[in-house]
């Protein structure tokens, strides 16, 4: 019988070390697959600039990515709990966040847009006065229109997919956003335009719990990348040759 269990034992204690070893060649990324061209759905497969990013980056450390789909506002939750190793999710860095996330250098900079009817243009700020105005929960384009447009009357709602289906509807008579998602939105949706309102000081981010092992690793993969010039070919070939493109 003590043979028995000690077999039982040892073949526990194997399986055990192939499941930590197998964590340790993965980085669990979360995401949320709701802004084109930096994430989405195409049927059951994530992709997107920032999907392509995160798979880079393992690669440059030997690991494979792997992606906990979820909706934005619970992104930094999940990071939080433990139940994913990092963030990336067109997350801006902000002092605030920094005060419980590190973050990796910015591979990003971006510029705010409205997105509007075609019959109704908007071409400045003061445009958004008074306005019902349509934005991701908890995203900086949030904080940003509390700041600067205090008489907005601000929808924030759960992704950017919702903002665009209430304006087409005509529930909301704007939404701000990632200049990049505007365009693509645009595009998607031919009786609606975009314009550039505000070009933002904060950049785009990997977030991870405070004091991560991976924080320094994949700052050095993104220099790699930086330096060889693959970043500039993923940029390239999701971002293409916009304006706004850092």
């Amino acid at each position: 019988m003590n043979k028995v269990l000690s077999a039982v034992f040892v073949a526990l204690s194997l399986l055990s070390a192939c499941s930590e070893e197998n964590h340790t060649e993965v980085i669990r990324f979360a995401t949320s697959a709701e802004y084109p061209p930096f994430e989405y759905r195409e049927g059951d497969e994530v992709k997107g600039f920032d999907i392509d990013l995160a798979r880079a980056i393992a690669a440059k450390l030997g690991k494979t990515a792997v992606f906990e789909d979820m909706q934005f506002s619970t992104v930094l939750a999940a990071l939080q709990s433990g139940t994913v190793d990092a963030a990336i999710s067109t997350i801006s860095i902000t002092e605030e966040r920094k005060k419980s996330f590190d973050f990796s250098k910015g591979y990003y900079t971006e510029s705010l847009s409205v997105v509007y009817p075609l019959q109704d243009p908007v071409s400045s700020i003061d445009d958004l006065n008074n306005k019902t105005i349509a934005c991701q929960l908890g995203s900086t384009m949030e904080i940003w229109l509390r700041e600067h447009v205090p008489s907005a009357n601000i929808m924030a709602m759960d992704n950017n997919n919702q903002a665009i289906e209430a304006l087409k509807a005509g529930h909301v008579d704007l939404v701000l956003i990632d200049s990049i998602q505007a365009v693509e939105f645009s595009a998607r949706n031919p009786v609606l335009g975009s314009s550039v309102i505000s070009y933002s000081d904060t950049g785009y981010g990997i977030a991870f719990p405070k004091g991560s092992p991976l924080h320094a690793l994949v700052d050095q993969a993104l220099t790699e990348l930086e330096e060889s010039g693959e970043l500039a070919q993923l940029k390239q070939k999701w971002l293409g040759d916009s304006a706004w493109k850092s």
